[in-house]
């Protein structure tokens, strides 16, 4: 399937095509997608097993959705699994099997559901999670809980969405970097709430949690009032002040990707078409609404830039000033445009996550235009 660029918002119809060219490449001989490719460098870098979950998960949305790829998924399902018998994959990594296999329908989330107990026991609990993976959990314990379900599956989604809704939430509505203490739980990123944001989305869309979907709407709220003018979605949070303290990096990611996955996710969940429409905003800022003015889609390289960050050796010291005076109660204003440089990397995840986002959903962004 090739979608009519002329019927479709700007940009949608390319980066869903891109994906499905550029993914061939990120592939590894045995299977697994790699780490990164860079752009001048042909070769795909490292392997990660965890990206390969991720674009799996996008790659089934996609042939969902009709298009036909350029592989055969079962076989991207037997690797992950091959990684999990092997031992490469992490506590937050089981919860992306368990999303896996309740859209597969493989009939193994039971078995899933048992190895994330048992990974959790070892990895000391939910509590010394990171925020991006307690949602990986949350979502795919709630998917497996609302397809079929076991006993453990339901006792481990009330486990981790009182982690979640309760221990990791601040009063500013934003959601902490982890539960344990520690001086950078205080400082989460936005894929700490961008995710968090996708699972109780799931999790009260599908009726699991009364709680879930007026904690979702105000995280999400939040986030849509600290939306920069651009589109543009800051990286580093003050979750006790609700307040940004870094712009830098901003991700291409988070702006084609996961901002639309968990907004239009609360939107569909909601009917509230905020969520969808400011996900929207931030896709122009790919292709130069944003402070360099600079396209972002590397058609040549077959990638798109990873990112706008701070140029390497400042970056630090930016980071560490700016945490510094979040601490201290102190504003964190400014962009330094001049002080930035793209990063002319990506990673296969972000393929995955454009196909999850957008496939199916190809006309989501109409209304936010």
């Amino acid at each position: 399937m090739t979608l009519d660029a002329a019927a479709t918002p700007r940009g949608v119809a390319e980066l869903i095509d891109l994906a499905l060219e550029a993914l061939p490449a990120m592939r590894r001989s045995d299977g697994v997608f790699c780490f990164e490719r860079r752009a001048g460098q042909p070769g795909p870098i490292g392997r990660s097993p965890r990206y390969t979950l991720m674009v799996e998960l996008g790659l089934l949305r996609a042939q969902a959705a009709g298009y036909t790829l350029p592989f055969d998924v079962d076989e991207i399902d037997a690797v992950a699994w091959r990684e999990l018998a092997q031992g490469t994959l992490t506590t937050g990594d089981i919860g992306l099997m368990l999303w896996i296999d309740a859209r597969r329908e493989g009939g193994r989330g039971e078995e899933l559901a048992g190895r994330l107990d048992e990974a959790l026991g070892a990895d000391d609990g939910l509590g010394t999670r990171l925020g991006m993976e307690l949602g990986w959990i949350v979502t795919g314990l709630a998917y497996h809980v609302a397809a079929s379900g076991s006993k453990t599956g339901e006792r481990l989604l009330r486990e981790s969405l009182d982690q979640l809704l309760v221990r990791n939430r601040a009063q500013s509505h934003l959601f902490r970097h982890l539960g344990a203490r520690g001086w950078r739980r205080r400082f989460p990123n936005f894929a700490t709430q961008i995710y968090s944001v996708l699972a109780l989305a799931v999790a009260g869309r599908h009726g699991l949690d009364n709680r879930a979907l007026p904690v979702a709407r105000a995280a999400a709220d939040r986030l849509l009032e600290m939306q920069l003018p651009d589109g543009g979605w800051p990286w580093l949070f003050d979750a006790e002040r609700g307040t940004v303290v870094e712009r830098y990096e901003i991700y291409s990611v988070h702006q084609d990707a996961m901002a639309p996955m968990g907004l239009f996710e609360l939107t569909e969940a909601t009917g509230d078409a905020r969520y969808r429409d400011a996900a929207v905003r931030g896709l122009d800022w790919i292709h130069g609404a944003n402070e360099r003015g600079l396209d972002m889609v590397d058609r040549e390289n077959g990638l798109v830039l990873r990112s706008i960050r701070r140029r390497r050796g400042p970056d630090r010291f930016w980071l560490a000033g700016k945490t510094g005076a979040s601490v201290a109660g102190l504003p964190t204003p400014g962009s330094t445009a001049r002080l930035t440089e793209p990063n002319p990397t990506d990673r296969p995840y972000h393929f995955g996550w454009v196909l999850e986002a957008w496939c199916g959903r190809e006309d989501a962004a109409l209304g936010g235009r």
